[in-house]
């Protein structure tokens, strides 16, 4: 078991932290500092407070367009997020390549575009990404 990191002894609270020792065992058991732990805030992942930080820190379009590029087959579904990529993120409009002509008219549908836009809107907010742009293979756009 892991020792606390106990002020020093010589110092007003480890003075007061003597004092109080017996009392806390006497009340709540061997175990006093346990009760303590019920007023701390409850731990978080690193990860999730890494995102705030970053988002935080991080031009909005940049901290966004990582987002939508971590999270794209879950956005896109799987079969198209294996044909399509996205590129870059300016001026609310996410730029998309697509690797054939065949998935680029697919992917250009009304009902395609109105699912991507719902799911990006979910993760990042609706005002932030308002229309896509689908580039065919080999013509990249890649301004942030």
């Amino acid at each position: 078991m892991p020792t606390e990191k106990r002020p020093p002894e010589g110092t007003a609270t480890g003075r007061a932290r003597k004092k109080m020792d017996p009392i806390l065992r006497e009340w709540y058991g061997e175990n006093g500092d346990s009760e303590l732990m019920k007023y701390l805030p409850s731990s978080q992942p690193v990860g999730d407070i890494l995102r705030r930080v970053m988002r935080k820190k991080l031009p909005h379009g940049i901290a966004d367009f990582r987002t939508i590029s971590d999270r794209w087959t879950e956005i896109a579904g799987g079969v198209a997020a294996r044909h399509t990529t996205p590129l870059s993120f300016s001026d609310k409009t996410l730029f998309i390549e697509v690797e054939h002509p065949a998935y680029l008219a697919s992917v250009r549908t009304k009902a395609v575009q109105a699912a991507i836009l719902a799911r990006i809107a979910e993760l990042i907010g609706a005002d932030k990404c308002t229309a896509l742009t689908f580039t065919p293979a080999g013509r990249r756009r890649t301004s942030v």
